[in-house]
């Protein structure tokens, strides 16, 4: 297996000695031109080559210049995984315009703060899916918008374009197949101005919104060049081959699949399989059909493939490698992936929206151990990487989180980063770009862990989910990793809930194996043998993988788990006391 990944390196750094800087659609326009008849999009209903992919972002770019978008316009996008979303994305930036993907599970009062705090001045939207009605939403949010084509709430936005597969029209708005129809018959001179548009790759290509799982969402600014440069550290950490397939149902406004996915299948020709819904059957169908090779997904979801009743009625031996991330997964999942589904390249990483997309992966062949105990080492940057960062695109420290000093090799502490693919900043928030970026460039991820000599990173929590509990201090991630090497548990969850007399202690949300049983009793006896006294969760509830509140990239949202056993235990009162005596 170490041959055969010295092989795909090898082809990749010939194949990019040096790093040419572009934009997103260049990039886009150099793979059209080297492999124009392969699939690049392919989705159940229909597929689209690069070539054809290239065409629909044209007649789309034209449409919305003759629709009178400038250079530098925001362009909101709401919508799920699909071909219209992905022309979308390469149509804005080869106007010169800037990305502003949400997240089509917004609530009305976050859609209209996503829209008004970006400033877009274009929507391009469904009008329904998935049991959401975005019109109704918007007229919810203002009825002129609609009915008079203006909106005193959203006074930038001149224009909503609708993506409609039941070919509804709606007043005031732009259906998007005819905005792509009128760009295809467009005269030279709107076909002069496009190619006039200068590209800056040093430009902001798209504002990322986090996931708001705490407070308002914040808009991570990307340059196209930082994109790209991530992207293909991606190929590189994972030794991408010629045409790899991949496949993920993770939503594409996020950057874990528009980075390790969308962009960096540009690099080596490949196919991107998008799922709109993550359904397993439908899942198993499409990876059967389209032979994907690779998957990009987290563990909520390996373990409803796993545990689908029909999984080995379907022919998947064309997989070969599988991203599981962005939570903590337990040992018996891997080797369920390994020997369930014949997986040899198994990948966790570590990431954020501020470092666009994963800036740590474990390696192909990493044995199992490392894969549940760290999240990988600083991926390789090749011809993409500074020499200041050790020809990567990134460096980390770990810092004391009360002091800001900087820790040994091994000391735990806050993980601190810079580079250049990390974020220029928060749109309009200047006051909370300060407040994670020093004058020296230096990003606090919020998470504590530790650096080991061999270059492996280890977790160990969120600063900020750390509770105290008699003057100690707990990271909820060193009890979860203790309880996931239980045999009968699947998943654990920690987190701090107020307490009368200690302050705080901690109440652990726990999966049980299908096939198993366990107590209270028993989960404490274990804990006792491998833990501090007062680490050890005072409460315990048994829960479902399907009960756990999760973003839409798979996280788990721990200030529900914290809300909801406030509510459980009632504790309602004793959380307003406590904060009473800090006021005082």
């Amino acid at each position: 297996m170490e041959d055969i990944f010295q092989e795909r390196l090898e082809y990749l750094y010939n194949l990019y000695p040096v790093w040419e800087r572009m934009t997103i659609s260049q990039r886009l326009e150099r793979t059209v031109s080297k492999y124009p008849e392969r699939t690049y999009i392919y989705t159940s209903q229909h597929s689209y080559t690069y070539q054809e992919t290239d065409k629909c972002m044209n007649h789309l770019a034209q449409g919305l210049v003759k629709l009178g978008i400038k250079r530098r316009d925001h362009v909101a996008c709401l919508l799920p995984n699909s071909p219209e979303f992905i022309f979308s994305k390469f149509a804005v930036s080869k106007v010169g315009c800037v990305n502003v993907p949400l997240n089509f599970k917004s609530g009305t009062e976050e859609l209209e703060y996503l829209l008004k705090q970006s400033d877009s001045k274009y929507l391009i939207m469904m009008d329904n899916f998935a049991g959401i009605n975005y019109i109704d939403m918007l007229n919810e949010i203002d009825p002129d918008l609609l009915s008079k084509g203006k909106s005193a709430k959203l006074p930038m936005l001149c224009h909503v374009i609708i993506v409609s597969p039941n070919n509804r029209q709606y007043e005031n708005t732009i259906d998007f197949y005819n905005l792509i129809e009128q760009g295809k018959t467009v005269g030279d001179q709107i076909k002069e101005t496009i190619q006039n548009i200068p590209h800056y790759p040093e430009e902001v290509s798209d504002i990322l919104y986090t996931s708001g799982s705490t407070g308002k969402p914040k808009g991570a600014m990307l340059t196209h060049d930082t994109l790209l440069r991530s992207s293909f550290a991606t190929c590189l950490s994972r030794a991408y081959e010629d045409g790899r397939r991949i496949y993920f149902p993770l939503p594409l406004h996020h950057s874990f699949s528009y980075v390790e996915g969308l962009l960096a299948a540009l690099f080596v020709g490949g196919m991107v399989i998008p799922q709109a819904v993550f359904k397993p059957q439908e899942t198993l169908i499409l990876i059967e059909q389209s032979k994907a090779t690779d998957m990009l997904i987290v563990p909520t979801i390996a373990l409803a493939l796993l545990n689908h009743p029909t999984i080995k009625d379907f022919d998947l031996t064309s997989l070969k490698s599988i991203m599981c991330a962005s939570a903590p997964a337990p040992i018996t999942l891997w080797k369920r992936l390994q020997e369930e589904l014949h997986i040899n390249e198994l990948c966790t990483a570590y990431g954020m929206t501020e470092v666009s997309a994963a800036s740590m992966h474990t390696a192909p062949g990493d044995s199992l151990e490392i894969i549940t105990t760290t999240v990988g080492r600083i991926m390789p940057g090749g011809s993409s990487g500074l020499p200041e960062y050790g020809w990567r695109n990134i460096q980390y420290k770990v810092i004391d989180p009360s002091t800001g000093e900087d820790l040994q090799l091994g000391s735990e502490g806050e993980l601190v980063c810079r580079g250049n693919i990390l974020t220029i900043g928060y749109y309009k928030k200047p006051m909370e770009t300060s407040g994670v970026i020093d004058k020296d460039g230096w990003l606090k991820t919020g998470d504590l862990g530790r650096i080991r000599e061999d270059g492996y990173f280890e977790l160990t929590g969120r600063s900020k989910e750390l509770y105290i509990i008699g003057g100690e201090n707990v990271a909820p991630k060193e009890v979860e990793i203790i309880l996931s090497r239980h045999p009968k548990i699947n998943q654990a969850y920690v987190v701090g809930v107020p307490d009368e007399k200690m302050g705080e202690v901690g109440m652990a949300f726990i999966t049980i194996n299908d096939t198993e049983r366990a107590s209270e009793e028993e989960i404490r006896e274990y804990c006792q043998e491998k833990l501090a006294k007062f680490k050890i969760p005072k409460y315990i509830k048994f829960i479902s993988a399907d009960e756990y509140p999760l973003t839409t990239t798979g996280k788990v949202q721990k200030f529900k788990l914290v809300e909801q056993a406030i509510e459980e235990l009632k504790l309602e009162d004793v959380r307003e006391k406590m904060t009473s005596n800090k006021r005082m």
